[in-house]
C-alpha cells in the first residue's frame, strides 16, 4: 500500500504541466457541483405561487363579504344628517313669529337656512336698526356675506348704509378693515361710492401711502383714484 502511494506521487510529480492543470480544473468543477444548491423545479415553484395566491384571495373575499356599501343609503344618510331637525325648525319658527315673520312652512325655513339666513342673523341685523327688514333683503345681505359685524362697524365708522348699500359694498369687496385704513390715512370723508370704485380698480392702501409720500399727505383722494385708473 505504501509503495503504491509513493508510485502515485512520483507519477503526479513526473506528469507534464498540462496534465496537472487538467486535473486541477476537473477537481475544481467537481467541488463546485457538489456545493451548488439544487434549484427548485419550475413546476413546483408555480404550484407554490398559485397556492399563495389562492390563500390571499380567500381572505380578501372573506373580508369584502363582511363589508357592505349601498351608495343610495349613504347619500340619504348624508342628506338627513345635514337637514335641520323638526325641533330646530319649530324653534326657529317661534323666533321668526316673534319678529313678525309669520306663516312660514318648514320647507320655507329650510330654504332660508340653506341661504345662510337664520333667526339669529335676522335678529342681529334688526338690532342694528333695520327693523323693517324683509326676508328678501335678509337673503340678499346673507348671500353678499354682509355679516352683522360688518354692518355694525360701518355704522361705527360714520356711515348710514341702506340694505342696498350694504349689498353693493360687500359685492365689490369692501370691508370694514379697508374702510378703517382709508380713514386712518386722512380720508375720513370717503363716500361709499368711492369705496366701491376704489375696490373695483384695485386701489390699495399701500398705493395711497406711496402717492402721499410723492405728492404730500393732502393729495385729494380723487387724484389718487384717477392715477390708479390711468396706470392700470
Amino acid at each position: 500500500m505504501s509503495r503504491d502511494r509513493n508510485n502515485f506521487k512520483n507519477n503526479l510529480r513526473s506528469s507534464d504541466p498540462d496534465s496537472l492543470d487538467d486535473y486541477l480544473e476537473w477537481a475544481e468543477k467537481r467541488s463546485s457541483i457538489k456545493n451548488e444548491s439544487p434549484e427548485l423545479p419550475k413546476p413546483k415553484r408555480n404550484y407554490v405561487a398559485i397556492f399563495v395566491f389562492l390563500i390571499v384571495g380567500f381572505f380578501l373575499i372573506r373580508g369584502v363579504s363582511n363589508f357592505s356599501f349601498n351608495p343610495f343609503s349613504s347619500f340619504f344618510q348624508t342628506v338627513s344628517v345635514n337637514q335641520p331637525s323638526d325641533d330646530l325648525l319649530n324653534r326657529m319658527n317661534d323666533r321668526m313669529v316673534e319678529m313678525g315673520y309669520t306663516g312660514l312652512s318648514h320647507d320655507e325655513l329650510r330654504d332660508l337656512r340653506s341661504k345662510e339666513v337664520t333667526a339669529t342673523y335676522i335678529s342681529n341685523i334688526r338690532a342694528l336698526g333695520y327693523t323693517d327688514l324683509t326676508l328678501e333683503e335678509a337673503v340678499s345681505l346673507a348671500q353678499a356675506d354682509a355679516s352683522s359685524a360688518f354692518v355694525a362697524m360701518m355704522m361705527e365708522l360714520g356711515y348710514e348704509p341702506t340694505v342696498e348699500d350694504l349689498v353693493n359694498l360687500r359685492l365689490a369687496g369692501v370691508t370694514a378693515f379697508y374702510t378703517s385704513n382709508v380713514h386712518d390715512l386722512g380720508y375720513r370723508d370717503v363716500t361709499m361710492e368711492q369705496l366701491i370704485r376704489m375696490q373695483q380698480i384695485g386701489l390699495t392702501t399701500s398705493l395711497i401711502e406711496s402717492q402721499q409720500a410723492e405728492n404730500g399727505e393732502d393729495i385729494p383722494l380723487e387724484d389718487i383714484i384717477r392715477y390708479r385708473i390711468s396706470n392700470q
